[in-house]
């Protein structure tokens, strides 16, 4: 069912704005479906930043259903850092944060944006890595 009603505000601005992000916002709701288990969802591997870079014309949209493509993620030069501090910040915070929660990430975060000597990577670009360095179980 295409979108026919328009309100009486719309203008052709709207209509070019609607048809940039359309796509975009489909991918989403494809992945969304999928997410909650909803009939007719696909795994698309799109999140929302995917949604807004599409939607914005910074990130290509894949053909038909087919997924965007996986994250590349960074060298161990890039990784080995964030990886490490959230190793040893297990062995530091481990007995008071057995999983990693809301109080346990302020914590990081202030340590690391607050440490001057430290790469100038943000926070927002290596939380996770700092969470999977945090959350490894080394095979016994």
């Amino acid at each position: 069912m295409a979108m026919t009603w328009r309100p009486s505000w719309w203008t052709e601005f709207h209509g070019n704005t609607w048809e940039r992000v359309k796509e975009a916002m489909r991918r989403d709701w494809e992945q969304t479906k999928h997410d909650l288990d909803l009939e007719g969802g696909h795994q698309l591997n799109q999140d929302a930043l995917d949604t807004i870079n599409q939607a914005a014309g910074a990130q290509a949209i894949p053909t038909d259903d087919r997924p965007n493509p996986p994250q590349v993620i960074g060298s161990w030069d890039e990784a080995e850092l964030p990886l490490g501090y959230g190793y040893g910040a297990r062995h530091k915070y481990g007995e008071q944060h057995p999983s990693w929660d809301d109080g346990l990430e302020a914590t990081l975060r202030s340590e690391w944006e607050g440490d001057k000597d430290k790469p100038a990577r943000p926070w927002e670009a290596v939380k996770g890595t700092v969470r999977r360095g945090y959350q490894y179980q080394p095979r016994q």
